[in-house]
């Protein structure tokens, strides 16, 4: 059955009728990539700060953001410099956010700002000491989402790309684990490839264009079978998707941030209408077309719900009905998760995060959507 999803959201036909917000005593703010870095929630955030002028208030972090640190910092205290900012919501939360947030609280003694983190890049324990929310793409379950995809459609061989500090992080990590156990269980060839990390020396270009030699070179040396490839970083997806949609055998099962436009609209040669972010299935089915036209159209799949730009306007949403008044407790699973499903036009699978000890961090939430068959997107 066809999945329907318009998003940009039912929220955004909520945000364009709430004029009478524009006036409000208070503002949002909201840090996130470039458009080098995560352009979905960069356009999400300027699509906010367009709809409520004065009282979204936005930046970026860097592109080096691992070595920038201290302008991230600066960055999220200036936010918080302002006495009118009830809340500061990131996406990506990068290296710095907890810093951030604990020398807003112990230095400016501002306890009244609501701090919401998506896509966080520090420990779990870390970040949900210091945020209200942490919200992160549910990694442990869509490792088990990526392995059905590419059992069912008869890969051999699993190649994850990844680097050093990426294989870090907790959460991804624990999806490695799955990804590797769910392979040997169906019998798939687990391969990692160790790939620069686009924020050392080579920068995002060489990282981009390793993944551009070296796709051809692991079809070659694999010749005849079935090749899925999945890379976690998100610089890195366009290039991915372009070298897989240029090789026959090769299948690309989900972006490390789940989303239609997810390096999807560069590497499949389409450029992005305002009327798309605010129409998916449209978005999705000229993407069909596209993936029918290269022989492709089995071959990938993502999620119909763009994840990244769900935390921006889902946050933005319970940020509101929080400062508000519509609820009364920072974290508040129930409040969120309608949040995010309004943004989404889909219901969001919570689940609390529970580390590798066993242990729930009751304020780290993890999203998880459907992904989709671009087959029943064909016209």
């Amino acid at each position: 059955m066809r999945k329907m999803v318009s998003i940009l959201l039912a929220l955004v036909l909520v945000l364009g009728l709430a004029t009478s917000a524009l006036a409000a005593d208070y503002k949002i703010a909201i840090l996130t990539g470039t458009t080098t870095q995560g352009e979905e929630e960069f356009r999400a955030a300027e699509k906010l700060k367009e709809q409520y002028p004065g009282m979204v208030i936005t930046d970026t972090y860097p592109d080096n953001f691992s070595s920038e640190v201290e302008t991230t910092i600066g960055k999220i205290l200036q936010f918080a410099a302002d006495p009118q900012v009830k809340a500061i919501i990131m996406v990506q939360s990068v290296q710095g956010t907890t810093a951030a947030i604990t020398q807003i609280k112990n230095d400016l003694g501002r306890d009244d700002i609501l701090f919401l983190a998506g896509v966080p890049a520090e420990d779990p324990a870390d970040i949900a000491g210091a945020a209200d929310v942490v919200m992160g793409v549910d990694e442990i379950n869509g490792g088990y989402q990526i392995v059905e995809t590419i059992k069912e459609w008869g890969c051999d061989v699993l190649v994850h790309y990844s680097f050093a500090r990426h294989m870090g992080y907790e959460t991804i990590v624990a999806r490695y684990n799955i990804l590797v156990e769910q392979c040997e269980d169906a019998g798939i060839e687990f391969v990692f490839r160790d790939a620069p990390d686009p924020t050392g020396d080579a920068g995002m270009t060489g990282a981009q264009q390793f993944i551009l030699e070296d796709v051809p070179l692991v079809m070659q040396e694999y010749a005849g079978k079935k090749v899925a490839f999945f890379c976690t970083n998100c610089g890195m997806q366009e290039a991915l998707q372009a070298a897989v949609l240029a090789q026959e055998n090769a299948y690309y099962p989900l972006p490390c941030c789940p989303s239609p436009f997810h390096g999807f609209p560069a590497s499949f040669g389409l450029a992005v209408e305002p009327e798309d972010y605010g129409n998916i299935d449209a978005y999705l089915t000229k993407s069909a077309a596209v993936l029918k036209e290269k022989n492709a159209l089995s071959r990938f799949s993502t999620w119909a719900v763009p994840v990244n730009m769900s935390m921006i306007y889902g946050g933005f949403e319970y940020a509101k009905a929080y400062i508000e008044g519509g609820f009364s407790e920072k974290t508040n699973i129930d409040e969120l998760k309608k949040a995010l499903s309004s943004a989404a036009g889909a219901e969001a699978a919570l689940s609390t995060y529970v580390d590798g000890n066993g242990k729930e961090v009751s304020n780290y939430f993890m999203l998880l959507f459907d992904n989709l068959d671009f087959n029943d997107y064909l016209k």
